[in-house]
């Protein structure tokens, strides 16, 4: 699998040359280069915005990144965002159910936490890291399984797309898996 590199400004090279064509890198392996934020994305959304048409919810969230301002949007809530896979086995009894989400949550000593309560304000500046698969073996949180995996950049841009259409969301509307 090719590999991309993601750059603080949101550039992206594969084998050390900036790309210009990015749907025809979609199903390329991402890394992300240190000091990468969320704030990088929306700058590649900016500088690549053919992936704005991969998710109705990104244009809205660049419109509201663009709102805030140019540096300091960071909580100390978190250490980190983080972007990682969860795999479920629910169904039993009866017929087994595997499903595989991508979830970007803030993290902090406490464990990973959900990002809908947070504004951009407070979230864009924040450092950014891919993470493992999770797996959750019939609702069992006690005995979890941490597996290293990797992400397409397709993977990355809809698991972030995914977070950011739940921003805003009441403290009385919890929506859980």
């Amino acid at each position: 699998m090719e590999e991309l590199t993601l750059a603080h400004d949101g550039s992206l090279q594969l084998n050390g040359t900036k790309i210009t064509d990015v749907i025809s890198c979609l199903s390329h392996k991402v890394v992300l280069e240190d000091a990468v934020t969320l704030r990088s994305f929306f700058s590649l959304f900016s500088a690549y915005p053919d992936v704005l048409r991969l998710n109705p919810f990104l244009q809205g969230a660049c419109d509201d990144a663009a709102a805030c301002k140019d540096s300091g949007c960071t909580t100390e809530e978190f250490t980190h965002l983080e972007l990682y896979r969860q795999l479920e086995m629910t169904g039993a009894p009866g017929t087994p159910e595997m499903n595989i989400h991508t979830l970007v949550r803030g993290i902090n000593t406490q464990g990973r936490h959900e990002l809908r309560f947070f504004r951009l304000e407070s979230l864009l500046d924040m450092p950014f890291t891919l993470g493992q698969m999770r797996h959750v073996l019939f609702g069992d949180r006690t005995s979890e399984l941490y597996c290293n995996t990797t992400f397409s950049l397709f993977e990355v841009i809809e698991g972030i797309a995914w977070e950011l259409s739940f921003q805003g969301g009441s403290l009385t509307c919890s929506l859980r898996r």
